[in-house]
Order: structure tokens, then C-alpha cells, then sequence
């Protein structure tokens, strides 16, 4: 039985293809999501999957009607983003002649109508950016992937989402999207920076955790009435928090991590399994405080993340894997060493060093000068400070022998 396909605002799914027309596939598609939105805005579905059927696929370009994530867009006099239009223009072309409004637009300057080269060259230093309230005051604020220390790594709808203080990256394929990093506010709204652990459950809907707390997201839409406390989520987990959170779906459970001890939770009865918190020594090989952790597609292997590491273990020996832990900013986020080692470079100390430079096969003649150049010094200051004491004290008899006379004249 076919199921609805990836759009916005639901689950990925595939859909039975066959040799079924590509444009029946995307007619089809739209007749399943029209019966299964549910609060997202049905004009830009409906504009979505339009795209899909004139030939469009997912952009990369997170503020384009074609982005696979729903987001919430103003619909009263929409126009279509400029990264959906260039698509569109790809496929069939441009307009053979300008388009004329059908009625007089007397707040549009004159001056805003240019060639196609010249909207060209405005489009690009315009990438899509954050609110004015919440960009960054420097240019160079932004975290860069290859400095590693992430807050923790988790798997969304297939993609690697990495996340730092208020930022994250979205990966594919190893690789960077477009337009990351990008605030976590900006994207999830209500959601903090600097959070712990994140997982997807097996409904499709994003947690999010940080301290005693966590969040509900149905895509980027907090769910009612949350942050929630860790107590209403199940009363035997760790109340200060957790530091990983792992969907297991070999056997349908989720694990919780917290230091050197680990939960397992059932999401169907909201509860921590009889016989938990265990040791974390059970998964052998791993570290104690996983940052981040997520299974391989295929279900064989279980990664752990932390600092600038990970661990792949295998789900059916219950161990590390040889040659583990390994570099994730080499293998996971496409980082080669000298952006390793140019991230090193960028950071800047924190505390006063102190240096100590020492020189090693000074030759012979260095050293006498060394020592003759100050005893010359040290000489001539000498004699410079009897100089002037002598001086000093001629004059002073001077003027004693000037005012005796006229002393003992009087005398």
C-alpha cells in the first residue's frame, strides 16, 4: 500500500514507484497530503506540492517554498521566494517579456527597476538571514564546524543536525547545507540554545532536552503546553537531566544516558523498564557521558559522540568496534586536518601565558660580548656618578670659603 511521500509538514516516506508517470506520482501525492494536514497552512502545501508536480524537487535554500521542512510564511499577498522562481526558470525559462502589474503600484520606486544582470548581482550578498533582532554583531560570530565541542549530534528525517550553543548545522552526505549554521531560535521557535540531547521518536515528532526540562516539536512547531519537567516524562529518569537520548529501534525502546549509567524507556507506557538505571559498561567500549548518539540506516551499528570523537558500536556483538574512537570532524563533517588545524589557530587564550624562550649552541664570542658590553656600562656610570660627586663638592667649598671672608671681616 502506498503511503504519503516526504512534504511539508509530515514524515519521510517513500512512495511505490514502479513505472508510474512522475507527474500521476506527484498528483497522487497531493490528493494523500490534502487529507492528512492538519494545522499547517494548505495554501503553501498545496504551493509545495504544485512545485513537485511542475518538476521541482527539495532546495536546500531553508527560506524557499520548496524547503523539505514546513516553515510558517506570511500567505496575504505572497510572492514567490526568489530561490523557487530561479528553479522553476531552470526548467522552463525565463518570461519571454516583463511582466506588467495590472494595477498602478505608486509606493514602487522607479529606480527598483533594473536589468536581469543587475538583479543578479543584488541576489547574491542576500543569502537568507536571521531576523534583524537576532543577527550577530560581528561578522565573525558565527562557530565554525571544524572547531568541534558540540552541545550533541542527532538524526532528523535521515539528516545530521549538529548543534552548538544558539547554532546548528544541518549535514547531508557528509557535507554542510547551504545557509548553516543557523540559529536554533530562528528555526525552532521557543527552543533554547546550549541543549543537551535530542531525538526523533518513532511518531515523527522531535524531543529536545536541556537541564530538567524537554520539548516537543512537531517539525518546527512546539507542541502545547511544553517545556515539560523530566518527572512528568517518567519518574525514575534522572531529574537534573540526561546527556544522550537514543530512538533504538531494533527493539523499540529509547535509552536515556546520564555519567556512567543509562535508562530504558517505554514510549508506549511513558516508563523506565523494571531493572534500570544499569551501568554503562554493559554497551563495552563506549564513554561515560555520551554528548550524542544515533543509529546507522540499516539498523547494524550504533554511533556515540563526544568532544571531537566517536564510537561505532556494533548492535549484534554488544562492542566498540577496533580502531574507535576516531575524528568526527574528519569523517562525519567533511573537515579535512588543516581545517583541524587552522581551528586550533583561531582560537584565542583565555588566561596570561607565560613564554620561555631558550637558546641552545650560543657560539663563544656571543657569550664574552655578553659579558664585557654590561661591566663596560656598569664602568662608565661609575665614573660618571664620581664625576659629578667631585663637582658637586668643589662647588660647595666654594661657596663656604666665598662667605667666610666677609664673616670674619665683620667679626
Amino acid at each position: 500500500m502506498s503511503r504519503c511521500p516526504y512534504g511539508v509538514g509530515h514524515p519521510g516516506t517513500t512512495l511505490d514507484q514502479g513505472d508510474e508517470d512522475p507527474r500521476s506520482m506527484a498528483l497522487k501525492r497531493n490528493v494523500c497530503l490534502l487529507h492528512r494536514v492538519e494545522g499547517n497552512d494548505l495554501f503553501l502545501v498545496a504551493v509545495h506540492e504544485l512545485g513537485h508536480a511542475l518538476g521541482l524537487e527539495h532546495s536546500n535554500d531553508p527560506s524557499a517554498i520548496m524547503a523539505p521542512f514546513y516553515q510558517y510564511m506570511e500567505t496575504h499577498n505572497f510572492k514567490l521566494p526568489q530561490d523557487d522562481l530561479q528553479g522553476i526558470q531552470k526548467i522552463y525559462g525565463p518570461p519571454v517579456e516583463p511582466l506588467e502589474p495590472t494595477r498602478p503600484l505608486p509606493t514602487l520606486p522607479v529606480h527598483r527597476i533594473h536589468s536581469t544582470s543587475e538583479r543578479k548581482h543584488e541576489r547574491q550578498p542576500r543569502p537568507p538571514s536571521p531576523p534583524l533582532g537576532d543577527r550577530p554583531s560581528l561578522p565573525g560570530t558565527k562557530p565554525n564546524i571544524c572547531d568541534g565541542n558540540f552541545n550533541t549530534v542527532a538524526l532528523f528525517r535521515g539528516e545530521m543536525f549538529v548543534f552548538k550553543d544558539r547554532w546548528f548545522w544541518r549535514l547531508r552526505n557528509n557535507r554542510v547545507q547551504e545557509g548553516y549554521p543557523m540559529q536554533i531560535e530562528q528555526f525552532w521557535k521557543g527552543l533554547p540554545a546550549k541543549i543537551d540531547a535530542a531525538y526523533e521518536r518513532s511518531d515523527g515528532k522531535f524531543v529536545f532536552f536541556k537541564g530538567d526540562k524537554y520539548w516537543v516539536f512537531k517539525e518546527v512547531t512546539a507542541e502545547p503546553g511544553y517545556p515539560h519537567s523530566l518527572v512528568e516524562l517518567g519518574s525514575c529518569l534522572p531529574r537534573e537531566g540526561i546527556d544522550t537520548a537514543l530512538r533504538w529501534e531494533p527493539v523499540g525502546k529509547t535509552y536515556f544516558f546520564k555519567g556512567d549509567r543509562y535508562w530504558r524507556f517505554n514510549e508506549d507506557k511513558r516508563a523506565t523498564d523494571p531493572g534500570y538505571p544499569k551501568p554503562i559498561t554493559v554497551w563495552r567500549g563506549i564513554p561515560q557521558a555520551p554528548q550524542g548518539a544515533f543509529i546507522s540506516k540499516e539498523g547494524f551499528y550504533t554511533y556515540f559522540y563526544k568532544g571531537k570523537e566517536y564510537w561505532k558500536f556494533d548492535n549484534q556483538r554488544l562492542s566498540v568496534e577496533p580502531g574507535y574512537p576516531r575524528s568526527i570532524l574528519k569523517d562525519w563533517m567533511g573537515c579535512n586536518q588543516k581545517d583541524v588545524e587552522r581551528s586550533k589557530d583561531r582560537r584565542l587564550p583565555h588566561d596570561d601565558v607565560d613564554i620561555m624562550v631558550t637558546i641552545n649552541d650560543v657560539p663563544s664570542t656571543v657569550n664574552a660580548i655578553a659579558v664585557v658590553i654590561p661591566c663596560i656600562l656598569s664602568l662608565c656610570i661609575l665614573v660618571l656618578v664620581y664625576t659629578i660627586f667631585q663637582f658637586k663638592n668643589k662647588e660647595v667649598q666654594q661657596n663656604v670659603v666665598y662667605y667666610k671672608r666677609p664673616v670674619q671681616e665683620w667679626v
